[in-house]
């Protein structure tokens, strides 16, 4: 009768084990399109044999298998991979921004055109060249003041996109902010739970693959060292500093950076101090360094909105106040048609606000294209000398051209955007690589769980045969001995 209990219990542990191997299997078929999700198996082992050596024990006959138990549930993934695809994801989304960040800025330049400044700077000298020929010309004398309307309106509304797009990234940072701290509050709820879980002894499978997600999506965002410490809690560092620690998160905040006017600075809302990276502060006249090591998404805005476009305002001013201070330079010491004289041409003190003067604007025959005071017709002089700027080496210390820096500038602004269209499109070839393998050893396979939930429920339909016997058996020796009784 003992050996008829044991195989009822040994059957009834693999019908059990079977079960929840079918559970597990079942639980990865419905998961097989979640994002990432991990790849789980049930690992079964012998179950402890009846009997243990003691004095008591039955000497008739050796050990009896009890049948198979669930030891646990295992999770197919790799540590180490994870690690890679975050620290190449990190490089990827911080690349895509600057590619992204600076196709808007070509786009806002918008060359080569006819509409572009280069094109009417073109017109510009043109116009001056023309008024030369024909000083007393009042046709003339509109064209000039037209061409510079157009170049100064173009220097103005491209400065002032630049201006709106760095507006708008100091915005993004404080969004992406947002982000960073919601993701680590986040992750570290789930530290709790996880840590929780696991000590009672069971595996938070599923919740360490959110807690994974979290994490790669918090990489894409900055540069984080992220481990795992005793009882399952991860910690996050950014900048020297702890941002998750076991089920305590230190968020960040953006406050008005003082040295870059109304931009927001980065500090830790706790304390108050400027978050680092690199040891160098994120704030006014942030390095490339910082910004390179903090990567990422946040790291790419920080560094299209620190430090790509003010290099491209500050030379769109040097630009402007190199044209008007040469331009006014020969302009005010010189004579317009109607003989009058110190007039500037330009007004303005920059990129920003350049103008034709409001004398100029209203009434062309004070454009100065004569060098005698009588306003001689057909002394174009002047206007030939200002013509002549053109080639005038005005810039980088008398070594190129007004026309020669901006263009330069903006093939340099062509070059970094191509830069960073390859970096981009090279780290997303590395990331997809490193996901191919995590998706080999995490993945799940539909033709291996296919084969596996046939095989399971074999080994179920044999235990429920076993089942099935044994109380075919009992029945025939209980009912048996009753008719023996009678």
């Amino acid at each position: 009768m003992f050996s008829t209990f044991g195989s009822l219990h040994t059957a009834l542990s693999t019908l059990h084990s079977m079960q929840k191997s079918i559970q597990t299997s079942s639980h990865n078929v419905a998961n097989a399109s979640t994002p990432g999700f991990s790849r789980q198996k049930t690992v079964l082992v012998t179950g402890s044999p009846y009997a243990v050596p003691s004095n008591n024990r039955y000497s008739n006959y050796g050990q009896v298998g009890t049948g198979v138990t669930v030891d646990k549930i295992q999770r197919f993934r790799s540590d180490f991979l994870d690690s890679q695809i975050r620290n190449e994801t990190l490089q990827q989304k911080g690349w895509e921004v600057r590619r992204d960040s600076l196709q808007q800025m070509e786009a806002i330049f918008n060359e080569p055109s006819d509409t572009g400044i280069n094109s009417r700077l073109s017109s510009f000298w043109t116009a001056w060249q023309n008024l030369a020929t024909t000083p007393d010309s009042a046709a003339t004398r509109g064209n000039v003041a037209e061409a510079a309307a157009d170049l100064t309106a173009a220097l103005r509304d491209t400065y002032r996109q630049l201006d709106e797009f760095q507006t708008e990234l100091n915005n993004r940072v404080a969004i992406q902010v947002d982000q960073v701290n919601d993701l680590a509050s986040r992750i570290a709820d789930l530290n709790a739970t996880i840590r929780d879980v696991q000590g009672v002894g069971q595996q938070p499978n599923d919740l360490r693959d959110q807690r994974d997600r979290l994490i790669t999506e918090l990489s894409e965002l900055v540069n984080i060292n992220a481990y795992e410490g005793e009882g399952g809690s991860v910690t996050i560092g950014l900048g020297g500093k702890l941002l998750v620690m076991d089920h305590e998160a230190t968020p960040l905040a953006v406050e008005q950076d003082p040295a870059n006017g109304m931009l927001n600075r980065i500090v830790w809302q706790d304390t108050g101090a400027v978050a680092e990276a690199a040891g160098i502060p994120l704030e006014g006249g942030l390095s490339a360094l910082a910004a390179e090591r903090l990567g990422g998404e946040l790291g790419g805005s920080l560094i299209t909105r620190d430090l790509l476009l003010p290099e491209k305002m500050s030379q769109l001013d040097d630009m402007a106040n190199a044209l008007m201070t040469a331009v006014n330079n020969l302009h005010q010491a010189n004579f317009g048609l109607d003989g009058s004289t110190g007039f500037n041409f330009f007004e303005g003190t920059g990129a920003r606000n350049i103008d034709v003067s409001a004398d100029i604007k209203a009434n062309s025959n004070r454009i100065a294209a004569s060098a005698t005071a009588a306003g001689v017709p057909g002394d174009g002089s002047v206007a030939l000398a200002i013509s002549r700027l053109a080639n005038a080496k005005l810039l980088n210390g008398g070594t190129t051209t007004v026309t020669d820096f901006y263009r330069a500038s903006v093939t340099q602004l062509g070059q970094e955007s191509q830069q960073a269209t390859i970096m981009a499109e090279n780290q997303e070839l590395l990331v997809k690589s490193l996901e191919t393998e995590q998706e080999q050893i995490a993945g799940v396979s539909m033709d291996e769980e296919t084969v596996n939930l046939l095989q399971y429920q074999r080994n179920y339909q044999a235990a429920a045969r076993v089942m099935t016997t044994l109380d075919e058996m009992l029945d025939k020796v209980i009912n048996g001995m009753g008719l023996v009784g009678r």
